[in-house]
């Protein structure tokens, strides 16, 4: 299923693909941590609490209100692991139209920053990525 884009980034600002402003306030964060989507051994999610999330995030669908999924960093492992539990949980909430992109973890490298992009924009071209500043080669809305 391939959803159409409802955002795009300009000069690190987040505008619609019309080109027309964003309201304020339209578009927050959703925490979602490391931890919690694989909890315990490498490459094992929790379904559950994704299946939850998605719930939660098809019932804002048609109000207007979007969220970025920002993704934390809080457990130990390589960035390619944490990539890999991003790219998971977008799979499982690929339907959510109420998501307008995710958050590139603070204090990245702009490598690893290129390589989440890539990783996540392949089956998702949909989501604009959100970033704490500026990521060299990256084009990210400053949140």
């Amino acid at each position: 299923m391939k959803l159409e884009k409802i955002f795009d980034c300009q000069d690190g600002k987040l505008i619609k693909v019309d080109g027309s402003a964003v309201e304020e306030g339209s578009v927050s964060p959703f925490a979602l941590s490391w931890k919690s989507v694989e909890e315990g051994e490498e490459g094992v999610y929790n379904e559950e609490l994704l299946a939850s999330i998605r719930l939660s995030l098809k019932e804002m669908e048609g109000s207007g209100k979007y969220v970025f999924i920002k993704g934390e960093k809080d457990r130990d492992g390589e960035f390619s692991q944490y990539t890999a539990a991003m790219k998971h949980a977008a799979r499982r909430l690929k339907d959510c139209t109420s998501i307008a992109g995710f958050w590139i973890p603070e204090g990245t490298k702009s490598e690893d920053a290129a390589f989440f992009i890539e990783e996540l924009s392949a089956k998702h071209a949909q989501y604009v990525f959100f970033s704490a500043n500026k990521i060299e080669g990256a084009n990210t809305v400053i949140a």
